[in-house]
């Protein structure tokens, strides 16, 4: 009995030395570089979790990737240092697809009482072709994407997004987040959740759509933008705009009509949100 008595306070003072703060000025981290050739035109793929990711347009037929990773917050100074060590980026893939993905596979659990595992901040800085497929998944980060063109898709959960100067199709999933783009040319189809987000200097050639719950949004449009308009709205969803709406359909919560003479077309689906079209 002494025997079992004594194990089981080794390991709770064993669980006690683990979870005890870490000094600030001790936190560890490490940097991973990497270049890989990646063709105009190619697919990339990013997938990570916790810390940031900035994707930057260059005229060069490669990837150049930078990550900083640091330990994560309030544990010991042993398991920062493990978690941090044990923290990878994989690369793989060649010059048509790329994927660049945080592995946190070999984090070790924090001890033997709590099995659960706190995992590295990883800080992405990333230069690819102007001309890219992108896909990115990111949960709990920060992003921001800028200068590209072709078809750009976006999955996030509790990660604010920030875009700018992209062209083609733009594809957004937000859950929990916000979300601000600007200099938007081509196609967009948004879909968010607990969301808010402006989008500024939008110019839209192709048919696009916005699907909200529970947030607001702002849309920028030039003055001179064309659109067949179709919005589905709730009881307690609304639909502001700074155009004149030529009406064909007006009834119930549903709106038909153009703007400008038409052009595009626009779908507006709502959830207990609102939305504006702004004339810049």
């Amino acid at each position: 009995m002494k025997k079992i008595l004594s194990l089981l306070l080794a390991l709770s003072a064993l669980a006690f030395l683990q979870q005890s703060p870490i000094n600030a000025s001790v936190i560890q981290s490490k940097e991973f570089r990497h270049t890989a050739d990646l063709e105009s035109g190619g697919s990339l793929s990013i997938n990570t979790d916790k810390g940031s990711v900035q994707v930057i347009a260059w005229d060069q037929n490669k990837v150049e990737i930078y990550a900083r990773i640091e330990a994560p917050e309030r544990v010991s100074d042993d398991y920062a240092r493990r978690a941090v060590e044990a923290a990878r980026v994989d690369v793989t893939g060649d010059a048509r697809a790329l994927t660049v993905r945080s592995n946190f596979d070999d984090v070790p659990s924090q001890n033997f009482v709590n099995f659960s595992k706190s995992l590295p901040h990883i800080h992405y800085e990333i230069r690819a072709p102007r001309q890219v497929n992108l896909t990115l998944d990111a949960d709990r980060c920060r992003v921001d994407v800028e200068g590209l063109r072709g078809r750009i898709k976006i999955n996030t959960d509790r990660t604010p997004v920030k875009a700018s100067d992209l062209n083609g199709e733009i594809y957004l999933r937000m859950d929990r987040g916000e979300a601000r783009l600007a200099r938007i040319e081509g196609s967009f189809n948004i879909e968010t959740d607990r969301t808010n987000g402006w989008l500024q200097a939008v110019l839209l050639r192709a048919d696009s759509r916005l699907d909200i719950g529970r947030g607001d949004f702002e849309v920028g449009l030039s003055a001179s933008q064309g659109l067949n308009l179709s919005a589905n709205l709730g009881r307690r969803e609304h639909l502001q705009t700074d155009f004149g709406i030529t009406t064909k359909n007006l009834g119930g919560n549903r709106i038909e009509g153009t703007i400008n003479g038409g052009g595009p077309r626009l779908v507006i689906h709502t959830d207990r949100s609102s939305v504006r079209l702004k004339r810049e």
